[in-house]
């Protein structure tokens, strides 16, 4: 994607949360409800538990948007362009810390 090329990684904003989760989800054509379609953990099987079971999925983005992994111990997280489930999707997929880590700060280049 051209998105994802270098010369346009550092150019968006500051990642400062998202509302993935809390003013919108995801459902898939199973009836798993999800913060959103990156952020996918502890689906909510809505066809067993029905709509209350959506009042559980603030709590599951929050938990989403902990910074673990390889940015677990990063000292410019607060620079950070990347919504944290991308992120992690790619250290899970061992992609190269340069494909999902933009600071934006001349430092961390």
């Amino acid at each position: 994607m051209a998105a994802q090329a270098p010369g346009f990684l550092d150019k968006t904003s500051v990642f400062k949360g998202c509302p993935a989760g809390h003013t919108f989800f995801h459902v898939d054509p199973h009836g798993l409800a999800t913060m959103c379609k990156v952020g996918r953990e502890n689906p909510i099987d809505l066809m067993t538990e029905g709509l209350d079971g959506l009042l559980r999925l603030p709590g599951i983005a929050d938990a989403q948007m902990l910074r673990t992994g390889g940015c677990g111990g990063c000292q410019l997280s607060g620079t950070c362009r990347v919504c944290r489930p991308l992120a992690k999707a790619y250290q899970e997929a061992k992609a190269p810390l340069n494909t999902y880590c933009q600071h934006g700060r001349e430092e961390a280049q």
